[in-house]
């Protein structure tokens, strides 16, 4: 049982996270905080430990690293309140009540950091030229998001509003008519795609629910102001939400997830779209009030272009910067005991297991 999501991006105002929402320190039972190194395995131990929570049948969140999706920053089993998270730059994460709720672990104790000394110059290099990396992607993104602002403008020039109001009213009476509450709902931001060194990557498959309500769309322009609609909606009738944001504009919702109600809202667009008969749909292309004009047509094809050789770029510039970090892992890979790191987990593992019994 798995779900699987990013907990931070690469974005258009540079890496955004949304760390301290993977498990609230209100709602731990157990955080562990991994520190150490690139190399040291800190993400295969995670992933470790997410498989024999599963095996012990419980649901898990693999959140992986947007940098390398194949690489995890964490793994979450809310069930019984327990995060193991990758607490190291870009995403520094710290105890909170150290001990009694949270701890750090540092797999760097296994490290032979005196080998590594005479390796200095040759790390700093390959950590200055990954960070040039990264800062050219930024730059490549924050550069496409006029054009993605632009064609925003055109379509939300053409739609009609009182028809996109009307479509989307009943949505919003489904939320409202849940219950009356005696708190509010509690929500949770989260990423369910990301721009990587392998291009957008999504996971919505694994998020999905019995109900989905979809939205789709050129850009989808008016998507965010309905999902936020509906999100502030569902809290103020006591449903706890997921909003999982654009990786472009974190400030953008993108998706929502309603446990309670077992619905999925999505944006349906080209670079993620999830496989799902819908039960209600808006399509943002269908509430137009009048026709594109030849010239506008020609303004949104070349915004599109234009926008994906941006991106296509800035993950180029992310994939560069992977290579790079596997060369620097290997600094550390050939200076570790893993056979401490292995000691280290089996202890790790009888502790979570007993948390499970």
């Amino acid at each position: 049982m798995q779900r699987h999501l990013f907990p931070g991006g690469n974005t258009a105002v540079g890496f955004f996270s949304f760390y301290h929402d993977i498990l609230p320190f209100r709602q731990a039972r157990r955080m562990i905080i991994l520190k150490g190194g690139p190399g040291v395995g800190k993400s295969t131990f995670m992933r470790r430990i997410g498989a024999l929570l599963e095996e012990r049948g419980r649901m898990v969140e693999y959140l992986h690293c947007s940098s390398d999706p194949q690489s995890l920053d964490g793994v979450v089993c809310r069930g019984i309140g327990f995060a193991m998270l990758d607490g190291t730059a870009p995403h520094i994460v710290d105890p909170e009540i150290p001990g009694a709720a949270d701890s750090i672990l540092n797999l760097g104790v296994y490290l032979d950091e005196e080998a590594l000394t005479g390796e200095q110059a040759d790390i700093a290099a390959l950590q200055r030229e990954i960070s040039a990396c990264f800062a050219q992607a930024y730059r490549c993104l924050a550069a496409a998001l006029p054009l993605r602002e632009d064609s925003a403008a055109i379509l939300r020039d053409a739609t009609d509003e009182g028809a996109l109001v009307s479509a989307w009213e009943p949505w919003l009476q489904t939320l409202t008519a849940f219950r009356t509450p005696s708190a509010p709902g509690r929500s949770r931001s989260m990423f369910a795609s990301a721009i990587t060194p392998e291009g957008c990557v999504h996971y919505l498959q694994t998020l999905a629910l019995p109900r989905l309500w979809r939205v789709r769309g050129q850009w989808a322009d008016g998507a965010h102001r309905l999902l936020s609609l509906l999100r502030h909606a569902a809290l103020l009738h006591g449903l706890d939400v997921e909003a999982l944001f654009c990786p472009m504009q974190p400030d953008r919702i993108e998706h929502l997830v309603v446990p309670a109600l077992g619905l999925m809202v999505t944006t349906d667009n080209r670079y993620h779209a999830l496989e799902q008969e819908a039960e209600r749909e808006i399509d943002f292309d269908a509430v137009r009030r009048r026709g594109l004009t030849p010239s506008e047509q020609e303004a949104l094809a070349f915004n599109a272009a234009q926008f994906d050789l941006l991106l296509a770029r800035a993950c180029s510039c992310i994939a560069r910067a992977k290579g790079l970090h596997d060369e620097l892992e290997q600094f550390y890979i050939r200076r570790m005991d893993f056979d401490g790191v292995e000691r280290c987990w089996q202890e790790v593992a009888a502790r979570i297991s007993a948390m499970t019994t």
